[in-house]
């Protein structure tokens, strides 16, 4: 099983409740979005470890329990990519498709709170989270996937 949690709830009541529920299912977990991250640690009292490899890389993070944690959006369309069997230097994208392609079940839980970036995302042609999240489901057929957009 492979869980991955991916921005922040539109309602931030439910923050402690989501995290707490991430944190205790089973399988594989991959955090993508720094501001979930950071939700994740504060409602946790989790101290992460942030490491910024250089300017164009996606920044890593380590969190105890946690088996990938990265950057969201361009991860997620890097991601995108790489299923579409185009190429990407995204390390972190890399290593989420890989477990994409061996986990047979995938549980994506996606944040739908507006996190203010749609020029940004549009400046860099990004597709937003919800947008690429559906397109990377798309993309896998055979595999049992639940999503849940909170």
């Amino acid at each position: 099983m492979l869980n991955i949690l991916t921005g922040l709830p539109k309602n931030k009541n439910n923050d402690n409740d989501i995290c707490k529920k991430f944190a205790n299912s089973i399988g594989c977990k991959i955090i993508l979005g720094s501001s979930t991250m950071k939700m994740y640690c504060r409602e946790l009292n989790i101290q992460p470890d942030i490491k910024i490899i250089s300017a164009t890389k996606s920044p890593r993070y380590f969190i105890n329990g946690i088996d990938i944690a990265s950057e969201g959006v361009i991860t997620l369309n890097e991601c995108y990519k790489l299923l579409s069997g185009k190429n990407s230097d995204n390390t972190s994208a890399i290593e989420v498709v890989k477990l994409i392609k061996k986990e047979y079940e995938i549980n994506f839980i996606v944040g739908t709170a507006d996190n203010g970036q749609h020029l940004f995302y549009k400046q860099n042609n990004l597709l937003p989270r919800t947008e690429i999240i559906k397109k990377i489901i798309d993309l896998l057929k055979g595999k049992e996937i639940t999503t849940e957009f909170i």
